[in-house]
């Protein structure tokens, strides 16, 4: 007997990866919130010692916890409280279900989306990136530049924005750039000083 026939094959069964993660899979329909909660819920009744280190095995590596209860039993490193109250677990449960709708836990994808990164690494796309960034940013600009007139021809001699300092923080403008409306100031009894006779 070979040794392939002797090993069950990973990608076959009701429960394989390739039945699953694709855009018909059945999961997409069902409440996988509930199965979570129910399989923790019943952790001690639902699972032997091996297929719960099984369990804790396949969890990222922070959640690898093997520790035992009083009856020497393997606890369950995730609390149901977590599962229930987590707002990241609750967003990602929807999210994870619309990425298997769409198709992107599928061997065709996944295999695009590697090729598209190292392309990516090894720079194929950055001519059009730096193409599509500067027609976004002239763009941008143009707009700004047509919305705000009097601002379109003020340039920071120190690399600024203008109205902006270093730390993100607006600061005043010289007065030379200080607009004010014409009025006038002495016939409203506004004084500009207290010398000023108004």
């Amino acid at each position: 007997m070979s040794s392939s026939a002797k090993r069950p094959k990973r990608n076959t069964g009701p429960w394989s990866s390739l039945r699953i993660l694709n855009s018909t899979s059945p999961i997409l329909s069902k409440d996988l919130h509930g199965f979570l909660v129910t399989c923790i819920s019943g952790w001690n009744d639902n699972y032997n010692e091996a297929e719960k280190r099984t369990i804790i095995d396949s969890l990222p590596p922070q959640y690898r916890k093997y520790e035992l209860d009083g009856g020497g039993r393997l606890v369950c490193p995730i609390s149901i409280d977590f599962l229930l109250e987590d707002a990241y677990v609750k967003a990602a449960i929807p999210k994870f279900k619309r990425d298997v709708s769409d198709g992107y836990y599928e061997k065709g994808w996944q295999n695009q989306a590697r090729k598209a990164l190292q392309e990516r690494q090894d720079g194929k796309f950055d001519a059009y990136l730096q193409e599509h960034a500067e027609q976004v940013f002239a763009e941008q600009q143009a707009r700004d530049d047509s919305s705000n007139p009097d601002q379109a021809d003020v340039v920071s001699s120190d690399g600024e924005w203008p109205g902006m300092s270093a730390n993100g923080r607006r600061k005043s403008l010289p007065r030379t750039q200080v607009r004010r409306p014409k009025t006038n100031r002495g016939a409203l009894g506004v004084r500009d000083s207290p010398t000023d006779p108004g």
